[in-house]
């Protein structure tokens, strides 16, 4: 593959700036004064207090003390060698000393001493790093994580493994038997008690506390329904386990089979500080030709300003591409922050923000999870307004959008959110997963493949039954058929509905294994999926007319090797015959050996695989 740049710059002008970005090539130590000499990047002191975000004074009075809003106090954070007492110190309080004792002043005894809140409150002023933890990155904790075994069927350690395998927690779950909608109920849980041990304890105050879970909360679906891993590499005694490569991820191939979008991650640190951890590129399978979609450097700034750009989804015939974008942590590009959905038009050259921040509510401003119509008319995208996750739909020519679904707010122990959007082609059908149940009662946990049309008539397709539940749908580009993975007793299965005539469902074989992620073929024709089965992954693909199903992720031939890496992810074209996937196998194209994570497309019509990404051609050019 080649890469190109048009005249006059990158194929679509950034906008404006938006949320959070993460690159895995971390500094080689920690700008925070406490941290120990062989300290990575990412360090955080191991104290309780840290990862369970139980910041020591109300962040309302830093605000009033200090007359700085959030916006002013995420700025500053940008750059970890920055600290809030700089910040501090041009406000009127050199002394963080001074300042950590007015902030935790009026604070009634506890079991944590006066002393030892003040000594907290003094990290969060004087270390950059730490402060950017507790006040912005709500869900980079431990509490969830360390009850995976209860949450997702898993092992700490085997949860994080996977999630740095690119898998979402609820991909992780769903592969070990667990609903949505339990997953997202034991999470609350785990949130709300460390939330009252926190109280309990005198390490927070009850009023910053209903601040912080009200955060984690409304991003809670979003993280949960997350594949982009935003933690930290895999260390040893503070040296990287393995050093970091460049690498693709997240296929979406246009319904034609002509384009293939997918996010870039570049890890060479100078680069990806300069100009963004992850792009969006396009490939233009007929052409060999590779596009940069998404600017990595924003409105012509020179100094250090990350912006990345990652999950899209494209038009029919490829000009349409909408993704969300985050600015990132000046020093390694880690993204946190605002997240916003942006629309592409390659044609006229320009990106548009697609979601309007001002009307959500104050807890979340972050959209994410775009979906376009392959006829580039609508797209759907999911946000929070109100404190409840909702999707909301736009109409493209006018730019006009409104809410489309709305999930329930988390009250009475009742909470019901939504995962997982799709839309048909023409933009008249929505399907998605609704998890909903009440807390401390895992028999009330629910979660259903629902579809929507435009005149507001819904449609529940399969997971109404306690002891079944149904998720991952995707929905053919025609609209007329919905797949999805339903779970009962224990077992996993694959099925395809037909949405219009009788409604006849048929369940598809997977040939051993759990399956993930099916995509479908206009009129049903095809269905390709990510079946996991002893610690490794395949894409597979089911052919109605024949009833058979085959390997996609095997190298050029009918009859070509297997991938010998973890293959999932897919995405078809209208007419089934091609399917794009990311895969770490060494097997599938000659022009790669290594196990890097690659996006791979598999011609069925001339048996033919081949990788198409090039990150590091594109960062490269991009940077010149």
């Amino acid at each position: 593959m080649s890469w190109r740049r048009r005249p006059g710059g990158f194929l679509c002008a950034l906008a404006l700036l938006a949320t959070a970005g993460s690159a895995h090539a971390a500094a080689p130590h920690s700008p925070d004064d406490l941290a120990p000499p062989d300290a990575p990047a990412h360090w955080l002191p191991p104290e309780p207090w840290v990862y369970n975000h139980w910041l020591p004074y109300d962040e309302g009075r830093l605000y009033r003390v200090l007359h700085i809003t959030r916006d002013g106090l995420w700025e500053q954070l940008r750059d970890d060698h920055r600290t809030l007492a700089q910040l501090a110190a041009r406000h009127g309080y050199p002394s963080a000393r001074v300042l950590a004792a007015k902030l935790v002043a009026g604070r009634k005894a506890t079991a944590t001493s006066r002393a030892e809140l003040e000594r907290r409150a003094r990290m969060t002023i004087t270390q950059g790093h730490l402060a950017q933890h507790l006040f912005f990155h709500s869900l980079h904790q431990f509490a969830i994580p360390s009850a995976a075994p209860d949450i997702f069927g898993v092992t700490d350690a085997a949860f994080r493994a996977l999630r740095r395998q690119e898998l979402a927690p609820l991909a992780i779950g769903r592969m070990h038997g667990r609903s949505p909608g339990r997953i997202e109920g034991d999470a609350i849980a785990v949130l709300r008690e460390r939330i009252a041990a926190g109280i309990s304890g005198g390490d927070i105050t009850a009023r910053q506390a209903r601040i912080l879970l009200r955060r984690q909360l409304t991003q809670l679906p979003r993280w949960l329904d997350q594949a982009r891993y935003n933690g930290p590499p895999l260390t040893h005694r503070g040296a990287l386990v393995q050093k970091p490569r460049d690498y693709a991820s997240n296929p979406a191939i246009s319904r034609d089979g002509r384009f293939v979008a997918y996010e870039g991650y570049r890890q060479k640190l100078p680069l990806a500080v300069k100009l963004g951890e992850i792009a969006v590129l396009r490939t233009d399978l007929d052409a060999g030709l590779t596009d940069l979609i998404s600017p990595i450097a924003p409105g012509g700034k020179t100094g250090p300003d990350p912006v990345s750009a990652y999950n899209p989804a494209i038009s029919a015939d490829g000009r349409l591409v909408t993704y969300e974008s985050s600015a990132g942590n000046q020093n390694f590009a880690k993204r946190y922050g605002r997240i916003g959905a942006l629309l592409c038009d390659l044609g006229a050259h320009a990106t548009t923000e697609v979601d309007d921040p001002s009307a959500g509510a104050p807890e979340s401003l972050s959209s994410y999870n775009p979906v376009m119509a392959a006829s580039g008319t609508r797209m759907i995208y999911e946000a929070v307004r109100d404190g409840r996750t909702v999707i909301m739909g736009r109409d493209v020519a006018s730019g006009h959008e409104r809410v489309e679904v709305a999930g329930t707010r988390v009250g009475g122990g009742r909470y019901g959110d939504l995962y997982e959007p799709g839309i048909s082609a023409d933009g008249t059908r929505t399907v998605y997963t609704l998890a909903s149940g009440q807390l401390g009662d895992p028999r009330a946990a629910r979660s259903e493949v629902v579809v929507r049309d435009r005149a507001g008539a819904t449609t529940v397709v399969a997971g109404a039954r306690a002891d079944t539940f149904a998720s991952n749908p995707a929905i053919s580009p025609d609209g007329r058929f919905v797949a999805y993975t339903q779970t009962a007793g224990g077992r996993t299965t694959l099925r395809l509905h037909a949405l219009d005539g009788a409604g006849a469902t048929t369940k598809i074989p997977v040939n051993a294994g759990r399956p993930l992620d099916p995509v479908v073929a206009d009129d049903g024709t095809a269905v390709a999926f990510t079946v996991v089965a002893g610690g490794q992954a395949q894409v597979r693909i089911w052919h109605a007319a024949t009833g058979a199903v085959t390997t996609v992720s095997r190298a050029t031939g009918a009859r070509g090797a297997r991938g010998d890496g973890w293959s999932d992810t897919p995405s078809i074209s209208g007419d089934g015959r091609r399917v794009a996937f990311a895969s770490t196998a060494t097997n599938l194209d000659p022009a790669k050996r290594d196990d890097t994570r690659a996006i791979v497309v598999r011609d069925l019509a001339t048996q033919t695989t081949r990788v198409v990404s090039d990150v590091a051609v594109a960062y490269d050019q991009a940077a010149q």
